[in-house]
């Protein structure tokens, strides 16, 4: 991660990032998205725009920006109670500065200022990205309450990886096993995969299988929820809300996943059955 130039310009316009009543109780970051605007925004100011004219972002960079946000979530970064955290690209600062700004629309989201070049459009596909992923990471840990520690690992992981990164939905372990549920955050439309992978502890034998595709990458969370293996057969429960039960209703729940025979002959495991 790339050392960051953050301050203010103005205190009528940014101000430092400080704990306030805003940022009092903590949330996990779990959305990123890149807007822009020429000029510094004023309070009461229209809400900039998505990057799409001064800076022509490609969808692998929006993707990008929601994957570092999932990923965020799930290792409980924080930025303060906002856990929409809306990058602010402009020219009217040097590239590689960020700004705070106390401009918001509503409290759950906060916006931060990047200094980005003019001349970003006639980048390479490959430098544009690399450009949005540095200024990405040095805006969250400027303004990281809780976190901190996991984005350097994190950028590495996420430039290593890039759509095969996953996010961890959901894990358990019992005396025989070790569940992880993942998906995975690709560039729209591409699904989503959800995977589940069961470790047989005694052998280190793993078996993974892709148990859905869903349109939106934040649609999996709905369907991943309580873990149970009952004879043989690994459960996944979907989440009981009403929000969740707006996605889950158009699929077959919950999903089931037979593990016969995948780990030799066995009774299965019951410690994980509904109680």
């Amino acid at each position: 991660m790339t050392e960051n130039r953050a301050g203010s310009i103005g205190s009528s316009e940014l101000t430092a990032a400080n704990v306030t009543q805003r940022s009092s109780q903590l949330k996990p970051l779990r959305d990123i998205r890149y807007f822009e605007s020429a000029e510094v925004p004023h309070a009461g100011a229209p809400m900039p725009r998505y990057a799409s004219e001064l800076f022509k972002l490609a969808k692998e960079a929006v993707a990008l920006g929601q994957r570092i946000a999932r990923k965020c979530e799930e290792l409980g970064v924080s930025i303060g109670s906002a856990d929409h955290l809306y990058v602010c690209f402009t020219p009217s600062l040097e590239e590689g500065a960020v700004a705070f700004t106390d401009y918001a629309v509503e409290p759950w989201h906060r916006y931060v200022l990047c200094g980005l070049d003019r001349g970003f459009n006639e980048r390479s596909a490959r430098e544009q990205l690399q450009a949005v992923c540095n200024t990405t990471f040095e805006a969250v840990a400027a303004l990281a309450q809780a976190g901190a520690d996991q984005l350097p690992s994190l950028q590495r992981d996420v430039v290593a990886k890039g759509d095969a990164l996953r996010v961890t939905l959901r894990t358990k372990q019992t005396k025989k096993y070790r569940i992880t549920v993942e998906q995975t955050v690709p560039v729209h439309p591409s699904p989503s995969q959800v995977f589940a992978r069961v470790e047989e502890l005694a052998t280190s034998k793993v078996v993974e299988v892709e148990v859905a595709a869903v349109p939106f990458h934040d649609d999996a969370p709905a369907l991943v929820d309580r873990l149970a293996i009952v004879d043989e057969v690994l459960v996944i429960h979907p989440r009981k809300s009403f929000r969740a039960e707006l996605v889950t209703r158009q699929y077959d729940l919950p999903l089931r996943i037979s593990l016969r025979g995948s780990f030799g002959p066995g009774e299965g495991d019951r410690s994980l059955q509904d109680r």
